[in-house]
């Protein structure tokens, strides 16, 4: 960790000061491809609101403020500090040089669960082994189709990860208005159109390129090196073409539960109809996700979508939920509302691309401490005792 960082960490107080120093230190296209959702940006900005319209139900009279709150929480056999996991956030290196990389140390210091995303610049070794302790996940897009997943689940399996997560919600890529006008998808190929697209975005944040050419702009998908189709190489972008012509479907979900050794979870799911069906073809648990608002616009919210999925499935299989988490407050909401743990998207590669590893370090335990702040004032002594009607239905 560099000097700026740990500076820059020092001056993140919320997630929301996060913010700002990310919009302050990356190129707008960047920070738009982190900041931004689909279409109108409906229920992106929805999942804000229905965490920011919950009304708590605190008890009175019965805990002493300072009494110690019991956070740490076991999930699919694995002791967790606290029931506040890594989620699985894309291109992270085009954010701070750290990438997934810093996002797993953060994550193994912190005592929780990093899950790292198909579409990293990280390759699955260098991650799964990049840090000491804490659960190391793997999120599976089907980066060449199912020939290119199958040795993506080999190449996860072989790495140590104790938890494969299907992601469902992405047959195609989200139509992300922001990003339309930069005429320069992630991942960025560097060559001269798009170092001219980028050129007047970039010569305002010299901190970002100097640490971006000293990462020797390494933006490429790193876990589509080396795939192949019928024995022969092929390319990034061929490797991103067969997964949009061969996304996962039920059958698939099916067909890796009957070779993946380890937790198998499905992602993606906004209806309780979708988890009985997971729940069904043995997925160990769910992930209730409208992908941070980021793929098909106005569908239901995570708060909504995590109640429909509570009725159809709770009690009968594990249910994690994320979208629009930013505070320790946020996960009690949606502990008290049925979730067994929350994934934080957003929040922690805001604190990533503020101050690298630093900044996802500070980002968790801002939100840990607010987690048991937000206990102490409820009146709840654990995490069991948040399902006894602390919010107001």
């Amino acid at each position: 960790m560099n000097k700026a960082d740990l500076r820059n960490a020092m001056k993140i107080q919320t997630v929301n000061d996060a913010v700002r120093l990310a919009q302050h230190r990356l190129p707008r296209p960047v920070f738009d491809y982190i900041d931004g959702g689909a279409g109108a940006e409906v229920s992106m900005k929805d999942n804000r609101a229905a965490f920011e319209a919950v009304r708590f139900l605190p008890r009175f009279g019965t805990t002493v403020g300072i009494e110690r709150r019991e956070i740490s929480t076991q999930l699919f056999g694995e002791d967790l500090s606290m029931p506040v996991l890594v989620g699985p956030v894309g291109f992270t290196r085009s954010m701070h040089p750290d990438g997934d990389l810093g996002g797993r140390r953060a994550a193994a210091k912190a005592g929780t669960v990093f899950c790292h995303s198909s579409m990293s610049g990280h390759p699955i070794d260098e991650v799964a082994h990049g840090a000491e302790g804490g659960p190391y996940w793997f999120q599976l897009y089907f980066l060449g189709g199912r020939q290119g997943a199958e040795q993506l689940v080999d190449r996860a399996q072989r790495a140590g990860a104790t938890a494969l997560v299907v992601t469902l919600d992405t047959p195609v890529p989200g139509n992300r208005e922001r990003d339309l006008q930069y005429s320069s998808a992630l991942p960025i190929r560097i060559n001269r159109h798009t170092m001219t697209k980028m050129a007047p975005y970039v010569v305002g944040h010299p901190r970002w390129l100097f640490n971006t050419f000293r990462d020797h702009f390494t933006l490429n998908l790193a876990n589509a090196v080396g795939l192949t189709r019928d024995g022969k190489p092929i390319s990034e972008d061929e490797s991103l073409l067969h997964w949009i012509v061969e996304p996962p479907t039920w059958d698939d979900v099916k067909w890796i539960r009957e070779q993946w050794r380890g937790t198998l979870i499905v992602k993606g799911l906004v209806t309780g109809e979708d988890a009985r069906r997971a729940r069904e073809l043995g997925a160990d648990g769910v992930i209730v996700s409208n992908h941070g608002g980021r793929q098909l616009d106005q569908v239901p919210h995570s708060l909504a979508a995590l109640a429909d999925v509570v009725d159809a499935v709770g009690g009968t299989t594990t249910i994690m939920v994320d979208g629009g988490i930013r505070r320790g407050a946020d996960a009690a909401a949606a502990l008290c509302l049925g979730a067994d743990a929350v994934l934080l998207g957003r929040s922690w590669v805001y604190g990533l691309s503020a101050a690298g590893e630093a900044g996802v370090t500070r980002v968790l335990d801002i939100v840990k401490t607010d987690l048991i702040r937000t206990m102490q004032l409820l009146g709840a002594r654990t995490l069991g005792e948040l399902r006894d009607g602390f919010v107001q239905s």
